[in-house]
């Protein structure tokens, strides 16, 4: 009898569990790894709405009801959950609700708020004054600091004193 005649048999045998020992690894790798991915972008965070007209639903789903209708692109809002394709938000005057995940923007916000028009600034040190911003005025935020934001408003870059813009909580 002669032993090396069935080798090509074993040889295929090792390669097959070769490959199982790779899937396995490889799930097990993606399965350590899924927890880290989830956690880099935690709850609750700031975000805008990405269209002009955004559905805000009573749960996360077309069969909910609609509870109102945003009709302003940029708004801000807080994402507080998210359950399959829906974010449960909440917007700046403390209302929440569900929205489609394809209305939201990780654009962070804040709207200008209400009495005098906010200045805002070229140079970061209050000098330069370039555009009056009217109450109810959406603007991108770039950063901020304690005392002000650099802002960018409808392609114009400055900076606005903090405690005129209205952000989400």
């Amino acid at each position: 009898m002669n032993f090396f005649a069935n080798w090509p048999y074993l040889n295929e045998f090792a390669t097959i569990q070769l490959m199982w020992v790779r899937g396995l690894f490889i799930i097990a790798i993606s399965a350590l790894a899924f927890p880290l991915w989830a956690e880099d972008n935690p709850f609750p965070r700031a975000a805008s709405l990405k269209r002009s007209e955004v559905n805000v639903r009573a749960g996360p789903g077309t069969r909910y009801p609609i509870l109102w209708v945003f009709q302003r692109r940029g708004w801000p809002v807080v994402l507080l959950a998210k359950y399959d394709n829906w974010y449960k938000i909440r917007d700046i005057e403390g209302e929440e609700g569900w929205v489609y995940i394809g209305m939201v923007s990780s654009q962070h916000t804040a709207v200008v708020s209400s009495g005098e028009p906010a200045t805002l600034y070229k140079k970061a040190d209050g000098t330069r004054p370039t555009h009056l911003l009217e109450s109810g005025v959406v603007v991108a935020l770039n950063t901020c600091s304690d005392i002000q934001c650099e802002v960018t408003v409808q392609g114009a870059d400055g900076w606005v004193d903090r405690q005129r813009l209205v952000q989400s909580q």
